[in-house]
C-alpha cells in the first residue's frame, strides 16, 4: 500500500501524459490542465477545512499540512472520471486504480475516511468539468479531437 500511495499514482499519471502526448498535443494539454487544477485545488481547500492529519494511527510515513481534502484520492478520482468514456475495455481498471490509490492513503495513516471520501466526490466534480469544458470546445470547433471518435 505504501508503494501504491506515494510511487505509483505517479508513474501512472507520467505514462497516461506520455500517452496523451502520442494521441494528440490538444488531448496531452487537456489531460495535464486536469491534473494540475486538481491538484491547485485539493492544495487550495486544506487550508478551509484545516482538517489535521491523524497522529496515532500513522504506519510507515510521515507527512505535513492539513488532512482534508485528500490530494491523492482527488487527482485519482478526476482521473478516472476524466479517462472512463475512454477507456474502453479497461474502464474497470482506471476505477480500481483510483480506490486502490484512495484507499492507501487510509491504509498507511496520513487521512481519515472523511478525508478520502471528500477527496473522491471533488475529484467526480472536476472530472466532469474537464469533460464538460472539452465538449465545449469540440462543439465550438476548438479542438480537433472528439469523443466519439475514441469510442
Amino acid at each position: 500500500m505504501l508503494f501504491v500511495s506515494l510511487k505509483f499514482d505517479y508513474f501512472i499519471f507520467l505514462i497516461i501524459a506520455v500517452l496523451y502526448y502520442y494521441n494528440g498535443r490538444e488531448q496531452t494539454i487537456l489531460f495535464l490542465a486536469l491534473l494540475v487544477s486538481a491538484w491547485a485545488l485539493a492544495l487550495a481547500l486544506k487550508p478551509v477545512f484545516e482538517v489535521p492529519r491523524p497522529e496515532d494511527i500513522r504506519f510507515v510515513t510521515c507527512t505535513t499540512g492539513y488532512s482534508m481534502p485528500s490530494g491523492h484520492s482527488l487527482m485519482s478520482f478526476a482521473l478516472a472520471t476524466f479517462l472512463h468514456p475512454r477507456a474502453g475495455k479497461y474502464k474497470l481498471l482506471v476505477w480500481a486504480f483510483a480506490i486502490t490509490v484512495s484507499l492507501s492513503r487510509i491504509f498507511i495513516g496520513v487521512h481519515y475516511p472523511s478525508d478520502v471520501i471528500v477527496g473522491a466526490f471533488i475529484g467526480l466534480l472536476v472530472g466532469f468539468f474537464w469533460i464538460c469544458v472539452e465538449k465545449m470546445l469540440i462543439k465550438y470547433g476548438l479542438f480537433g479531437y472528439s469523443l466519439e471518435k475514441a469510442r
